[in-house]
């Protein structure tokens, strides 16, 4: 073909260092898994973010909690959601109703 193989080995050098292989078996075993399908998680390289000081717990019992161990936010934040969540379901579920009854032919009144 007319390339040296010093060049071959040059450019494998550095296709290696991009893909983080140390030698040449390694970098076609992640070739390999590619083609397969089965890609290589990421490198972590910075720990994970710890979570957030309010935590919106379940509040029913879990695994991790046995028992109810919400603060008072958290039982004020599920009774917002709650108070919002419940109207907007109960029309929804009305209008899909009606919606029902009018395709099928029916009045509703």
């Amino acid at each position: 073909m007319g390339t040296s193989p010093r060049a071959v080995d040059k450019q494998l050098l550095k296709a290696n260092s991009l893909l983080g292989a140390s030698t040449r078996f390694q970098a076609a075993q992640m070739l390999a898994a590619v083609e397969q399908g089965v890609e290589p998680l990421p490198r972590v390289t910075a720990l994970p973010i710890p979570p957030a000081d309010f935590r919106l717990s379940r509040p029913w019992p879990t695994a991790e909690t046995a028992v109810n161990m919400l603060t008072w936010k958290q039982v004020a934040a599920w009774v917002v959601i709650v108070s919002i969540a419940t109207p907007v379901g109960l029309t929804t579920a009305g209008m899909a109703y009606l919606t029902v009854l009018l395709l099928l032919g029916h009045r509703p009144y």
